[in-house]
């Protein structure tokens, strides 16, 4: 700990300085003291007290980040309760007190394990469950009162303990006895010893030495047991205490199979950015951003070591668009498996958990043989991954591109070695929730992606790929900025099978992606089926937005990653979740484009909802239709739930299924329905229902006319 070492050295500068002496004092009777002195310079305590305040916020620090870290790695599979309170590591004096602290949500997020564990080291308990609680229990203790001490004033000082002290006489004169005084707080001065002479005589020479350690010391309370029981050991001992505690943490997430979100920037702050560049700190004139506008192109970049920056120039203007170095790497003992890791992480993130499926061994005869380093399928789009990591330091560029040509070729070698065995048939593979599902090879279109972790990487053109599937080479930065940028599992596979090659340089990802996005803001709409409409309207946004997706509203652009995460984390019977991985495709392959309204209409409408008068029900929802026939997608709020609601939403969403025989064969079609209603319990803002109806639903006369004189009312919401 810095602050641990800059106590140490200010407390031996102190010492240098000559803080600390002694002196001998003899009565006429020849009884004496032996005394030591502390000469404390200008201010000394105060820069002492600041180093030890400043090592106790980092303890505390350390404790509340592995709180915090854990909900936030956790986040990317659960909506924590409050997202926007606090995580910290909670300390009471009273199970009242612990309890009054866990309304305010300060553990929401973490594992149950977890948060036994903190409720075991609280102060006021008494018995230790586990054996070594007692001891992480004791440096919590031990921090509080610390805390306290330091919110009271107090500073630190130095703690005089008497070992050996001895008195030098010369004869005639006899030492008849020395008396070892206990230690105590050093202050001004601290008799180490006293002692009685006889025949002793004014003035005659005496010498005295204190055997007398002096150590800091942070008092009141500070009691030693034992010799080596020092101010030092103690704070050694907490220091054990908490990184036991943060190890501990650690291997209770690690024993939880399934995704992670990746770790947040070194340095923390956002890591995607769209910002005009009139506003920019670069302060660009104006005629620089003239010429870049009527560049050909429209986009410029500016390298630094931290970061790549694009100016992009759109409709509105030129924005800057930073793309930050790949994501910290967690600790593994390889940085291969760290880099699959993160490469996992990034999709769960901003993707689903749900679409990532981990590697798995096969055997095959006597061998054995991994299926890729894992893969992303998103309904019939799927994404073979190979990472490939530089484990040792890069050597000079003509050695590093040698090692990426043949790194790449292997890997593109794997994925279409993966490709055929995916051919052959399905397979049951473990997806990101650690949750068995189907992977219907065959029926799944895809490509590859070869991602390179590599430190410092050359100029490198990456070479010609043969094969039946397409392989995109990346930078596992631009693999995140690519998955930071559309927040969709399907919108990412879709663009990768879009360019079904590599750039020409590894790194220009960033580039090709605004290229077509350019592309993309001019393009004419296609055209759509007019029976598809309906009562509808057409609305047509690009598939590669300018600005990340959800800049302007990430809250109401991320409603639709909640609502697949409610869908996601509801209890399903394990022989539906293939469904229910269905249903999550269908979900995310609505256009990035849509999905801000589409989230600002829901969160609009669960105010709205909130506000409706006893015995008045609100309904509002809104219908996506793909040009392509794909899933149709229903939303809907309602300002209540019960079993007259439920049968209403169920209603509504075959109606509008039925529907579709007026336009496509819907022996073949399935319409997803959501329901979003208001929940007042305090644990979640609202309660999400999800109905799937596939085929003819055969629906009686009957039936479509009591659904039709419910919903196509005039005053219905439809």
């Amino acid at each position: 700990m810095a602050a641990r070492s800059e106590l140490a050295a200010e407390w031996a500068a102190t010492l240098d300085a000559g803080l600390v002496d002694h002196s001998v004092l003899i009565e006429p009777s020849g009884e004496g003291t032996l005394t030591t002195h502390v000469h404390w310079p200008p201010a000394a305590r105060e820069k002492l007290t600041d180093h030890f305040s400043r090592c106790v916020n980092e303890l505390w620090a350390c404790l509340d980040a592995a709180v915090a870290e854990t909900v936030e790695m956790f986040s990317v599979l659960t909506r924590p309760r409050n997202p926007e309170r606090t995580r910290y590591f909670p300390v009471a004096d009273s199970k009242q007190g612990f309890e009054s602290l866990l309304e305010g949500s300060c553990l929401d997020g973490i594992l149950s394990v977890q948060y036994q564990l903190v409720r075991d080291c609280q102060p006021y308990q008494s018995s230790a469950r586990t054996p070594g609680i007692a001891d992480l229990r004791q440096s919590v203790r031990q921090l509080t009162d610390w805390a306290y001490e330091l919110n009271n004033g107090v500073q630190m000082s130095a703690w005089a303990t008497p070992v050996a002290p001895k008195v030098h006489v010369e004869a005639p004169i006899l030492i008849e006895e020395i008396r070892t005084q206990d230690s105590g707080e050093l202050l001004d001065e601290h008799i180490a010893a006293s002692f009685s002479l006889s025949k002793y005589s004014p003035g005659a020479n005496v010498f005295g030495q204190a055997g007398t350690y002096v150590d800091l010391c942070f008092s009141p309370g500070f009691v030693p047991n034992h010799l080596d029981d020092t101010f030092d050991h103690r704070l050694g001992r907490v220091i054990i205490g908490v990184k036991q505690f943060m190890a501990i943490f650690a291997a209770l997430s690690e024993q939880v199979p399934g995704a992670r979100k990746v770790l947040p920037p070194i340095g923390g702050g956002p890591s995607i950015k769209w910002i005009s560049a009139n506003q920019s700190t670069r302060h660009w004139t104006g005629n620089e951003l003239r010429k870049l506008a009527n560049s050909e192109l429209g986009l410029g970049t500016v390298t630094e070591a931290e970061e790549l920056t694009l100016l992009v120039s759109t409709g509105d203007g030129v924005y800057e668009r930073p793309i930050p170095n790949a994501s910290p790497l967690r600790n593994h003992g390889r940085n291969g498996l760290a880099a699959e890791s993160a490469v996992q992480d990034a999709a769960a993130t901003w993707g689903l958990p749900d679409f990532v499926l981990r590697p798995m061994i096969e055997r095959k005869g006597a061998g054995v043989r991994e299926i890729s380093d894992g893969l992303i399928v998103v309904g019939k789009l799927g994404a073979i991954v190979q990472v490939k990591a530089r484990e040792v330091e890069p050597r000079s560029a003509e050695r590093e591109s040698l090692w990426l040509t043949k790194q790449i070729r292997t890997a593109a070698s794997q994925v279409h070695g993966t490709a055929r065995r995916l051919a052959a048939g399905p397979l049951r593979m473990t997806n990101g929730r650690a949750r068995e599902v189907t992977v219907d090879g065959p029926g799944v279109a895809w490509v590859g992606v070869v991602i390179v972790e590599h430190p410092d990487p050359p100029a490198f053109r990456v070479p010609a790929l043969d094969g039946d599937t397409p392989v995109v080479v990346l930078l596992r930065r631009d693999w995140e900025f690519l998955f930071g940028q559309l927040k969709s599992s399907h919108a990412l596979i879709s663009y990768l099978h879009r360019v079904a090659e590599s750039t020409e340089v590894l790194g220009e990802e960033p580039h090709r992606y605004y290229e077509l996005a350019s592309k993309d803001a001019i393009a004419e709409p296609a055209a759509i089926d007019p029976a598809l409409l309906g009562r509808g309207q057409v609305r047509s946004v690009p598939l590669l937005p300018y600005a990340p997706a959800g800049t302007g509203d990430e809250e109401a652009h991320a409603m639709i990653r909640m609502v697949c995460e409610d869908i996601a984390t509801t209890k399903f019977d394990e022989v539906h979740e293939d469904r229910r991985v269905r249903v999550l495709a269908s979900i995310d392959s609505a256009p990035v484009g849509h999905r801000t309204d589409l989230g600002r209409l829901l969160l609009d409408s669960l105010q709205q909802a909130r506000r409706v008068e006893s015995g008045t029900t609100m309904w509002r929802s809104r219908i996506l239709r793909a040009s392509d026939a794909g899933d149709q997608l229903g939303f809907a709020v309602c300002s209540t739930l019960d079993n007259v609601t439920l049968t209403a939403f169920r209603a509504w969403t075959e109606l509008r299924h039925d529907e579709r025989k007026e336009s496509e064969d819907i022996t073949k079609a399935t319409s997803i329905g959501v329901l979003l209603t208001p929940c007042n319990n305090g644990k979640r803002p609202w309660d999400t229902t999800m109905i799937s109806v596939s085929g003819d639903l055969e629906l009686s006369d009957e039936a479509l006319e009591s659904y039709r004189a419910f919903w196509d009312a005039p005053e219905a919401a439809g």
